[in-house]
């Protein structure tokens, strides 16, 4: 009876709901084979296949929370301060504005081509 009661401090001292750490007990029971499936799943007020699905369920989740990770910690997100942000803001405000320049300076040059392309047939006498 002392397996029984050491599984049963571990589970209580999980944070999960009340419902949930009921099951967990339940189903570890009968894995142990400390009480039957039929005296799990009428104790948690279910049939079999459900019983039997929550069951699949833990110990794919307890396997899946067992698989190997890289060690250490995660890495982390490097934060950018505010002086290195007010800096990009600022490049992209000069960025923006160099686009415009340039779009402007395109817009003349096609219509000034177009005036001495117009300019130019006028010239030769052909009309459009």
């Amino acid at each position: 009876m002392g397996r029984r009661s050491e599984m049963q401090a571990l589970v209580d001292g999980t944070r999960a709901s009340r419902d949930a750490r009921e099951r967990t007990k339940v189903i570890l029971l009968t894995r142990a084979r400390e009480s039957s499936v039929q005296t799990g799943y009428e104790r948690l007020g279910m049939g079999r296949t459900r019983f039997q699905d929550l069951r699949r369920r833990m110990i794919e989740g307890a396997v899946q929370a067992l698989e190997e990770r890289p060690a250490g910690r995660p890495r982390r997100r490097r934060e950018r301060d505010g002086s290195e942000l007010q800096e990009l803001r600022g490049r992209l405000v000069e960025l923006e504005q160099e686009l415009l320049r340039t779009r402007a300076e395109l817009d003349v040059a096609r219509s000034g081509a177009a005036a001495a392309v117009q300019a130019r047939l006028v010239a030769k006498g052909v009309r459009r």
